[in-house]
């Protein structure tokens, strides 16, 4: 890893072009430890400023006709000086193989895999050793030819293992093989799945299928056995189920205050009519999953208009357009909220404002309420669109009162104003809230101070079962519980410990009318003696009245309870 970022950069600089290092799927997943190198200030930084601009240099520019030289300095030079890089410093591997009629090229990611599924075979032992000669690409752009060519030309034949489509790897090596008239058989998704990870069995049913055709006899029984197996085991486990497991999709944050905006659209549509959604990038794109399956689109960041722009004229409804503070800041403004004031567009903006650019880490932007040395923030989203045009803007300024929610929506789509509307959801994000409210709650704890943590619970014996708490919310708290009473067969909603008692889900349960189900906890810490004393008494009172309804209940029961 270390090596290859430093080559990155020394080739970066040999050739005048960008290097990039994609990390394949299954080098994300690999747990371990390297030694790193230490950094290399670079020559111009913060710390050393330039004293003077650079001169006027016509030829540096990115548009024509400076293009067309760019184009010819980088077929005549800049790809020729990566190529002798590539070769100089041996960044792609070449390995023998008792099999030297065959062949394997293989991306530098797709490595241990293979050599894991070449194992598999009986081809491979633990320590690397493969029968069966391989180039490895650590490098996949640009290739070098020759180097191609003189791993092929010898070879009968070449199984090219490259993930995702189109085949790029693929067809570069055959043009390269053709125009130097080398008659290698080449295979590569005309043998293994053209589409997906290559984990170990995808890989190893491509080699078997390379094998058979080139050197048939080689795969072992047990190794086809081995892929039977899986696929009956599947097959078995599909049987045993009836039915596919329940998806479990991405979804918003417990508490996050953009789940209540989706679910007064949900309500709000239940009396205008189903609406066209264009969504964008951000959190809320979460909404696109079920409870909510709202969006017929996404597109970019803060483009969400652009897509509305071209659906709109169609539609004999107001389409309604999503986009999030950051992607608002970021295009949404000048290209979205511009444009749809220039053209009178006649649909609704629902900009949800959760004070972050939250979905990339947290950072601030303009509208953030956070006093920061270093940006400029505490510029209001509504004095922003209203500078631009906008003459209707409604400020819900907490989500999580899905009537006032609810109702900014249902106006928006209903009014008789024409021209662009504004809604804009206001409530801060609940993860980084976290971030910043519980270092302050533990500190008060340690010094004593009187700390109160809220949560939610569902009383078993009060809940109907109509889950649309659930069905309206979505928050991965809320999970289904067995009653408890054989007179109630339906599971009953039940909420666990990562509730941070945002009162969203009882709120949304019968159509936005709090769901008499749900109690409140209150936790506090530090508690004055007072409070002890009063909860001792709540205690008795509770148990003293708990005890009496049991020997009630026994006293009518239709058989004696045998202990």
């Amino acid at each position: 890893m270390v090596d290859t970022v430093e080559h990155a950069f020394a080739m970066s600089e040999a050739s005048n072009m960008p290097a990039v290092l994609q990390l394949r799927i299954r080098a994300c997943h690999v747990r371990g430890s390297f030694v790193c190198r230490d950094n290399r200030a670079p020559a111009i930084s913060t710390r050393h400023t330039i004293d003077e601009p650079a001169g006027f240099d016509y030829a540096r520019l990115a548009h024509p006709p400076v293009i067309y030289a760019h184009e010819k300095r980088k077929v005549e030079h800049r790809i020729p000086a990566a190529q002798r890089y590539i070769v100089e410093h041996g960044l792609n591997e070449q390995f023998d193989g008792v099999h030297a009629g065959l062949g394997l090229i293989v991306q530098g990611g797709l490595y241990n895999s293979l050599q894991r599924a070449l194992q598999r075979l009986g081809l491979a032992d633990a320590f690397g050793t493969a029968q069966i000669p391989m180039l490895v690409l650590n490098v996949t752009y640009p290739l070098v030819p020759q180097q191609v060519v003189d791993f092929c030309a010898p070879r009968s034949a070449v199984l090219v293992l490259e993930e995702g489509m189109p085949e790029y790897i693929e067809k570069d090596i055959s043009a390269a093989l053709r125009r130097a008239g080398v008659p290698t058989a080449l295979h590569g998704k005309d043998l293994i799945d053209a589409q997906g990870e290559y984990n170990v069995e995808v890989l190893a049913r491509g080699l078997i299928a390379f094998l058979d055709r080139h050197l048939p006899g080689t795969v072992p029984q047990a190794t086809r056995d081995w892929l039977a197996g899986n696929a009956q085991r599947r097959a078995d486990l599909a049987k045993a189920l009836g039915a596919p497991l329940p998806p479990r999709p991405p979804n918003f944050c417990v508490g996050c205050p953009e789940r209540p905006v989706f679910s007064a659209l949900k309500l709000a549509q239940q009396s205008v009519g189903p609406v066209h959604v264009a969504a964008d990038i951000g959190c809320h794109a979460f909404a696109t999953f079920e409870p909510f399956s709202s969006g017929h689109s996404i597109l970019g960041y803060g483009m969400s208009l652009a897509s509305r722009a071209g659906v709109s004229p169609l539609m004999g409804r107001r389409v309604l357009s999503i986009m999030g503070d950051g992607g608002f800041w970021h295009n949404g403004l000048a290209s979205g909220i511009g444009n749809a004031v220039f053209n009178q567009a006649d649909g609704v903006i629902v900009i949800v404002d959760n004070n972050y650019s939250a979905a990339t880490g947290g950072q601030d932007v303009l509208s953030s309420r956070a006093d920061n040395p270093h940006r400029s923030t505490h510029h209001p989203i509504e004095a922003a669109v209203r500078g631009v045009g906008v003459n209707w803007v409604r400020t819900v300024d907490h989500t999580y009162d899905v009537n006032a929610m609810k109702a900014a929506l249902k106006e928006a789509l209903t009014t008789p104003f024409k021209g662009p509307k504004v809604v804009i959801a206001q409530s801060e994000c609940s993860l980084n809230k976290q971030r910043r409210v519980k270092p302050q709650l533990a500190a008060a704890v340690q010094r004593g101070e009187r700390v109160v943590k809220e949560k939610f619970g569902v009383d078993a014996a009060v809940c109907s079962g109509d889950h649309a708490c659930m069905r309206l919310s979505g928050c991965p708290s809320l999970t289904l519980a067995n009653s408890g009473d054989p007179l109630k067969p339906d599971p009953v909603a039940q909420g666990d410990d990562g509730c941070v008692a945002c009162g969203h889900c009882g709120e949304v349960a019968d159509a936005a009318v709090l769901c008499p189900s749900f109690y409140r906890i209150e936790w506090v810490r530090n508690a004055s003696p007072w409070e002890r004393r009063l909860h001792r008494w709540r205690q008795r009172v509770v148990g003293w009245l708990q005890a009496r309804q049991q020997r009630s209940l026994q006293a009518r029961a239709l058989y004696a309870e045998v202990l």
